[in-house]
């Protein structure tokens, strides 16, 4: 079945993914989250014909979709199933742009039978890449009740983690939570007409944990910079507090000088800049037409045209 899916951050020229990456005939890009191929399909524009775009997708369904709606379009396309964590191991080239959108697709949100919304009963799956690791149901009937209660805290800031993991724990272990309905009836149980804007934050929480995102996103960060080639741009749109702290404490320090520890000049330059002072945030009309986008933030850094080689141990 079709779906409708807007991309963030294209179309806008003072918000625009394009404006900020500028991208140009002839360069290599990654799109290492490529989703339904959105934000690709305008890279792809940019640079062919004689440029190229690798897309990386850990969703198999996602990436069959992109290539079908990429393969009309010129330019050498490359698409590899697989997890932007493992970048450093999929023997890519180095690159002029690597973008990456950490949000949800729409096939995630809209799709009931992956179990990533509440508002419709499916198995609680949760998982990208339905091919590997634990479904949400099985962490919950496995885990301990302090566990469960550490991911809801950890990843969804829910006040109430403690009571809720011991509920969530109760019931997965006495009679079982196998489907998002399940879920909803204990929260609704617990916290009566509170439950509603609970109810997202949990579902973040075990989304977040059964693929480990953070993690992912930590991996990541450690190699992209890395492989860029000189004037290289990295852009990332995250939509999370936790996950926007990441980027932005990665880029810090990445576009931070190194400085004499007795006179406090500038001993040495960083290998980066930064090109977003403050994250860039879509429009209210972008918000109004795709309410989606409201929490997305994107941050660009640009690795200078000379520098030293550092390893990404030293980053």
């Amino acid at each position: 079945m079709p779906y409708e899916h807007v991309s963030v951050l294209l179309g806008d020229p003072d918000r625009d993914v394009l404006g900020l990456l500028k991208p140009v005939p002839g360069e290599v890009v990654l799109d290492a989250t490529l989703g339904l191929g959105g934000h690709s399909e305008a890279f792809l524009q940019a640079v062919a014909p004689e440029g190229a775009l690798y897309g990386i997708d850990a969703d198999s369904e996602n990436l069959e979709r992109a290539e079908k709606r990429l393969k009309p379009l010129p330019g050498t396309k490359k698409f590899v199933h697989g997890n932007f964590r493992d970048v450093a191991g999929l023997g890519l080239p180095t690159f002029d742009i690597i973008f990456a959108d950490l949000g949800l697709s729409s096939p995630h949100i809209d799709d009931p039978k992956r179990g990533f919304t509440y508002r419709a009963e499916a198995p609680l799956d949760l998982r990208f890449d339905q091919t590997k690791g634990e479904t949400a149901a099985e962490f919950l009937e496995s885990a301990k009740e302090e566990d469960i209660a550490q991911v809801l805290r950890e990843y969804g800031e829910v006040k109430d983690a403690g009571r809720l993991g011991a509920r969530l724990s109760e019931k997965a272990k006495q009679s079982g939570i196998r489907t998002t309905t399940d879920v909803r009836s204990v929260i609704d149980e617990a916290l009566g007409y509170k439950a509603p804007k609970v109810l997202p934050q949990i579902f973040q929480a075990l989304r977040m944990h059964v693929n480990g995102e953070l993690d992912a996103l930590k991996q990541f960060l450690s190699v992209a910079p890395w492989i860029l080639n000189p004037g290289g741009r990295l852009g990332i749109i995250s939509y999370h507090s936790l996950e926007d702290r990441m980027v932005k404490q990665t880029f810090r320090a990445l576009t931070t000088p190194t400085k004499d520890p007795e006179h406090g000049t500038i001993a040495m330059e960083a290998d980066f800049e930064l090109l977003t002072k403050k994250p860039v945030r879509p429009s209210a009309t972008e918000v109004k037409r795709n309410p989606r986008a409201r929490s997305a933030l994107f941050r660009v850094i640009r690795r200078r045209s000379s520098f030293l080689l550092h390893s990404p141990s030293r980053a």
